[in-house]
Order: C-alpha cells, then structure tokens, then sequence
C-alpha cells in the first residue's frame, strides 16, 4: 500500500511539474506575440497611413509627375486615350526623359492607373504642378519644356478642347508661365 500511495505521489508530482511547463510555454508565446505586435506597429500604422492616402500624395518622382500630368491633359478631351495620344505621350517621355520605349508605356501605363484613381483633374494638375515647382532639382528649361510636354499631348488629336486648354491653365499659372 505504500508502494502505491510512493507511485501515486510521484505521478503526481510529474503531473503538476509538466502542467507548470505547459503553462509557462503558453505565457512565453503570449509574450512573443505581444513582443511581435508592439515590434510591428510602426511598420503596420506606416502602411495604414499610406494606405489612406490617394496615389497622388504618394508621388515623388517629377518624372512620374509630368506624365500624370500628360495624362490628364490626353484625357481631358474626354473619352479613353487615342492611339494618337498615347503615341505622342510616349515619344515625349522617350524625347525628355531618355527612356526607351518600353520603359516610356510602363511609365505611360501607371500614369493612367494613377489617374483613374485620382481626384478632380484639376486638382490633380495643382498638386502635380506644385511638385514640379518646387522640384529642386529642375530649373526653368525643365518647367518650359514640361509646359511644351503638355501642349504637344494636348494637340494630338487636332485643336486643344477647352479642358485641356484649362488644365494647361492651371500648369501654368502654378509655373508662373504667360500664355
């Protein structure tokens, strides 16, 4: 009888040993988790914010700017994009910003992504302007052949419609250019 009360203690003890184990394991991973949540936050509210942002507030590039631009201008004459437009934009991306062909409809291809996703065109032309502006490193050879730029891709199809002459308005009353 003391030989089971012997074994019946000891089987009892490994049990509440291997429960405390268990119990530990399973704080340590709550930590862990906890641990990665905390490490991830800034990453993850980075994200969110971008996230929330339009496309618009996301460009950078003068580059990726003037040809959102051009966009614009090309689709302000109402109606999806012409194969005249398209070719004139990018024989203009090819001509100023040294890019291949390739490149230049890669490049063509995201600026009218980001166009369907944008706001009012003429916002988008504000903003995008301002950026070009204040672009240090583009002086007013660059503004003036931008403006050139948006003219050539707004006379691709023949005479400028009013909205596209307006939204070469706008470009250029941010540039400070006379008409």
């Amino acid at each position: 009888m003391q030989f089971l009360i012997l074994i019946l203690g000891i089987l009892t003890a490994i049990g509440a040993w291997s429960w405390r184990i268990h119990m530990a394991r399973q704080g340590a991973r709550m930590s862990m988790d906890a641990a990665r949540t905390v490490a991830n936050a800034p990453r993850r509210f980075a994200f969110r914010y971008k996230a929330s942002q339009n496309g618009i507030s996301l460009i950078s590039d003068p580059r990726e700017a003037a040809a959102i631009m051009m966009m614009e201008v090309a689709r302000a004459r109402g109606g999806p994009l012409t194969e005249a437009q398209a070719r004139v934009l990018n024989e203009e991306i090819m001509q100023h910003f040294n890019f291949t062909l390739t490149e230049a409809e890669e490049l063509s291809a995201h600026a009218a992504w980001v166009t369907n996703t944008a706001p009012d065109p003429r916002q988008t032309m504000r903003k995008l302007s301002q950026l070009i502006v204040s672009a240090p490193q583009l002086g007013p050879k660059e503004v003036i052949d931008l403006d050139a730029m948006l003219v050539a891709v707004s006379e691709a199809e023949g005479v400028p419609t009013r909205e596209q002459l307006a939204m070469l308005q706008v470009f250029r009353d941010r540039a400070g250019l006379k008409t």
